[in-house]
């Protein structure tokens, strides 16, 4: 099924309320092809790709780059808007490298579900 995929450590799948995905588990520098598939699948789709990492414990940088990549590619009014747990500190990791001020990425930081 197109936006799915799943492996002993990831899974990916289409969100239930919105346009994007939402993943649970670990994302290494592995999933980063499957990752980029599942936000490319919702590229067309909508104005705001949702990508919920609340499920996430780990995120590697390369996958965070995934998303940056993304972002940077989308045209306003189109964003990407992701939302994660505190734990990821992913604001301040966008910040670290100078991708804290991309207009079309939004982040949200609240509580796992």
């Amino acid at each position: 099924m197109r936006g799915y995929f799943a492996d002993d450590l990831l899974l990916i799948v289409p969100s239930t309320a919105a346009a994007g995905v939402c993943l649970f588990g670990e994302v290494l520098g592995a999933h980063k092809g499957a990752l980029a598939m599942a936000l490319n699948a919702q590229r067309d789709a909508t104005q705001e790709i949702i990508v919920d990492l609340t499920g996430v414990h780990y995120l590697a940088n390369s996958a965070l780059e995934i998303l940056v990549a993304l972002a940077k590619n989308l045209q306003p009014p189109q964003r990407l808007l992701v939302h994660a747990a505190p734990e990821l500190a992913l604001r301040e990791r966008l910040d670290a490298r100078g991708w804290g001020d991309i207009e079309t990425l939004r982040l949200t930081v609240s509580s796992p579900r």
